[in-house]
C-alpha cells in the first residue's frame, strides 16, 4: 500500500459489507464508501495535480475528499472550517499549492492557483496545517508510513483492533481525529461521529451504536460528563491529551464510563504519539506524561525536550523539539513544565502559565480555565486567567483561592470570568476569540 486509498480498498475487499462510518444515522460500509472516493476521483478535473487545498461541508465529504486526491495522485490538505478567503489566499501563496477543491452540498469546484508544482523529496501522500499561531499556517508534509507504519504499536495502546468501534467528533483537519480515524480504518473497524455538537446526542449515538473507544479532546469530555448522567458502560477504552484534565474532570470521567481504561497521551503534530500514562488515579501530578511509546526515545537538554523516531512530518532534523520544556524522573517518565513560549518573564522573574493553569484547575468551583501571556505597561509581561466557573461558584471564593495557591508572582494580572473557553476546529484554545471576549 502507498497511500490511504489504497488502504482503503484493500478493506473494501476484506470487509466489503461491513460498516465502516456512522455519521449520525447515515452508514456506509467499505465497499460503499470507497465506491463514493471512486465516484469523487473521476469528477475530478484534470488539471488538478501538485498539492490542493480541501474545503468540505461534512465529516465524511471530508474523508471521501481525502482518499479520493491520494487515487489520483494529488495531495490532500484539509482545511480548518471557519477561515477567511484572505487566510485561504495566503496558505496557498506562501506554501505554493496548487488550489482549492471545495465540497459542499455533494457539488464539487476546484479553483486552481498560479503556484508551480514543487517536487517531493519524500514520497509525500497528504499534508496538514500548522496552527499558524505566528503568522500563516505552514503546510507539513507527511508519508504514508509515517502514521500507517506506527498503527501497530499504538493501536494496542489504545486498543484498537477490528472489531473497535470508536467514537470522535470534530473535523478531520485536526491530526488527532484524522490520525484515530485512520488508525481504525487500519485495523477494519467501524468509525462514530456525529455532525452535531450536542453531548446528549453523542451519548445516545454512542449507545445505540456500541461504542467502546472514546476519542475526544479534554474540553469536549469534560462537557460530556458535564452534560451526560447516563452511564456508557460499553466503552472500554479511552484516549485523549493529557496536559487539560483536571482531577475532578477524570473522577467525572470514570464515574461515567465506570469500565473504561483512561489513557493520557503527550504527542506533537510534527512528529506522532510520544508518551502515554495509564490513568489510575485523577490526583496524579499532571505534569507526569507517562512514558515513552514503544520505539521512542525522548531526551532533554538545556531544558528542552527532544523526540527521536521515524515517525515525523518530512523535511524536519531528529531529534527534534517542538518547544516544549521538561525532564524525566527516574521511571523515565516526562515531566512536562510547559511550552518555552509559556514562560514569561514577569517584572524579572521566570514564571510558567502552564503551572499556574494547572493549579487553577484544582480549585474547588473552576469548571475550565485558560491562561495566557499578555503584554503590560509595567511588568513587561504578565498572565491573563480566563475562567468558568461551576454553577453557584462563588467567584469572590475564587478569586481568593487563586492568591491562596500561587506564589504572589503568579498571581495572574488579569483574572476574567467567562461563560465558555472558545475552541477552534482543532479543540485547541482560541486565543483570539478569547481575548476578544475580555478585552485587557
Amino acid at each position: 500500500m502507498k497511500n490511504y486509498y489504497d488502504m482503503l480498498s484493500a478493506m473494501a475487499e476484506r470487509h466489503p459489507d461491513k460498516i465502516c462510518l456512522t455519521v449520525d444515522s447515515s452508514r456506509w460500509t467499505y465497499k460503499e464508501l470507497k465506491a463514493a472516493c471512486d465516484r469523487l476521483a473521476e469528477k475530478l478535473p484534470e488539471d488538478c495535480t501538485g498539492s490542493l487545498l480541501v474545503l468540505a461541508d461534512t465529516f465524511a465529504a471530508q474523508l471521501t475528499a481525502f482518499t479520493a486526491l491520494q487515487k489520483n495522485g494529488i495531495i490532500p490538505i484539509l482545511l480548518h472550517h471557519g477561515m477567511k478567503e484572505e487566510e485561504i489566499s495566503s496558505i496557498i501563496k506562501e506554501n505554493h499549492l496548487q488550489g482549492i477543491i471545495r465540497l459542499k452540498d455533494d457539488v464539487l469546484s476546484f479553483t486552481p492557483s498560479d503556484e508551480a508544482v514543487c517536487p517531493h523529496n519524500e514520497p509525500d501522500i497528504l499534508g496538514v496545517l500548522s496552527s499558524g499561531s505566528t503568522g500563516t499556517p505552514k503546510v507539513m508534509y507527511r508519508t504514508f508510513d509515517s502514521w500507517a507504519g506506527y498503527f501497530p504499536k499504538q493501536n494496542p495502546i489504545f486498543g484498537v483492533n477490528g472489531a473497535s468501534r470508536m467514537f470522535l467528533h470534530g473535523s478531520l483537519s485536526f491530526t488527532g481525529n484524522m490520525n484515530s480515524l485512520l488508525s481504525v480504518l487500519f485495523e477494519g473497524g467501524t468509525v462514530i461521529t456525529s455532525e452535531h455538537f450536542r453531548c446528549r446526542h453523542w451519548a445516545k449515538l454512542m449507545e445505540e451504536e456500541h461504542a467502546d473507544i472514546l476519542y475526544l479532546v479534554p474540553s469536549k469530555l469534560h462537557l460530556l460528563t458535564e452534560s451526560v448522567k447516563e452511564t456508557l458502560p460499553e466503552v472500554r477504552h479511552i484516549f485523549t491529551g493529557s496536559q487539560l484534565l483536571s482531577a475532578q474532570n477524570i473522577r467525572d470521567l470514570k464515574a461515567l464510563c465506570s469500565n473504561a481504561e483512561l489513557i493520557l497521551y503527550y504527542g506533537a503534530s510534527e512528529l506522532n504519539y510520544i508518551t502515554y500514562a495509564v490513568c489510575d488515579n485523577p490526583d496524579r501530578d499532571p505534569r507526569n506524561l507517562g512514558k515513552p511509546f514503544p520505539g521512542i526515545k525522548i531526551t532533554v537538554a538545556d531544558g528542552l525536550v527532544y523526540v527521536d523516531t521515524k515517525y515525523h512530518v518530512s523535511g524536519i532534523e531528529i531529534p527534534f523539539s517542538v518547544k516544549d520544556t521538561g525532564s524525566l524522573n527516574e521511571k523515565g517518565e516526562l515531566i512536562f513544565e510547559g511550552r518555552r513560549d509559556a514562560w514569561i518573564n514577569k517584572g524579572g522573574v521566570k514564571i510558567s502559565t502552564q503551572r499556574i493553569e494547572n493549579l487553577l484547575r484544582t480549585i474547588e468551583g473552576v469548571a475550565a480555565c485558560a491562561v495566557l501571556p499578555y503584554e503590560d505597561e509595567v511588568r513587561g509581561m504578565d498572565a491573563a486567567a480566563f475562567i468558568v466557573s461551576e454553577k453557584n461558584a462563588s467567584e469572590s471564593v475564587i478569586r481568593t483561592e487563586v492568591k491562596r495557591i500561587l506564589k504572589p508572582v503568579e498571581v495572574p494580572g488579569r483574572l476574567c470570568f467567562v461563560a465558555e473557553i472558545p475552541l477552534n476546529d482543532r479543540g485547541k484554545v482560541d486565543k483570539k476569540s478569547l481575548f476578544a471576549s475580555k478585552p485587557l
